[in-house]
């Protein structure tokens, strides 16, 4: 009986997918793995049904966007445990899946826990910047590794915001926050998902102990500078919206008035 399912969105990620499922392969036994292709124009989907077998693959005929993505495919999954990744996730760390599944196991108030992400370029590593940080205790990890000290954290760290890149779920929390919002095509369904675990009452915690490698972006680099432009601007709107939803919900409920 697998432990937990990963689930993967793909746009035109033929170069990135086969590290991934290999990665997945390696290291994630017994899991399920469920990919979303949204009409990637690549070859991404005939690849991975081709050397990926043990894959389940769903191909949409259209560019659904992330958010009902996802949420199409936590439809799919029986586990109630989910590993959401991206395609250029990178996973050195053969026990990343085990350290991840036992200690959400042990607390059962945890929505969602993530490793620390890293990028590789120049033969170096590289922290990379995500919400997650804008915590002042998993801020000082940030400060930390910028300044090049060797200070090693270990305590798991409460956060407002994780990122979606690489996350791991409870899927019944989910359920109960509603899915992502598919009014958001690519940007704002993360912070819109963690505001509502924390109104529901449910923690997230960055794990610093362990790490993946994030290359970040890949399918967007895929598209012409216009696309892209235009995907990153409506990603600032949506983002912003969900802040200013999520923020006055929770702040209503505080307040005691009806929530919106």
């Amino acid at each position: 009986m697998p432990s937990f399912t990963s689930l993967i969105v793909t746009y035109n990620s033929a170069n990135e997918i086969p590290d991934l499922l290999g990665d997945l392969r390696r290291h994630a036994r017994p899991n399920n793995v469920i990919v979303i292709d949204n009409d990637s124009r690549d070859g991404t989907a005939d690849r991975i049904e081709g050397d990926f077998p043990e894959a389940r693959l769903v191909r949409n005929t259209d560019n659904v966007g992330y958010a009902r993505a996802v949420n199409q495919g936590f439809e799919l999954c029986e586990t109630e445990y989910v590993m959401l990744l991206n395609p250029d996730i990178r996973i050195p760390n053969p026990d990343l899946f085990e350290e991840l599944l036992s200690h959400t196991r042990r607390f059962p108030e945890l929505a969602a826990v993530a490793p620390v992400q890293y990028k590789r370029y120049d033969r170096k590593r590289h922290l990379n910047l995500n919400w997650s940080f804008l915590a002042p205790r998993a801020f000082r990890i940030y400060i930390a590794h910028l300044m090049r000290l060797e200070k090693r954290y270990e305590r798991p760290v409460s956060v407002t915001f994780l990122n979606a890149g690489c996350l791991f779920i409870r899927r019944s929390a989910f359920l109960q926050a509603g899915r992502l919002d598919e009014k958001y095509f690519l940007y704002g369904g993360e912070p819109d998902l963690f505001l509502k675990f924390k109104r529901l009452g449910f923690e997230s915690q960055l794990l610093p102990n362990v790490e993946v490698i994030h290359f970040r972006e890949r399918s967007l680099d895929t598209l012409a500078g216009d696309r892209r432009l235009r995907y990153k601007l409506q990603g600032v709107y949506d983002t912003i919206d969900a802040l200013v939803v999520g923020w006055t919900r929770i702040m209503r409920d505080r307040l005691g008035q009806p929530g919106i």
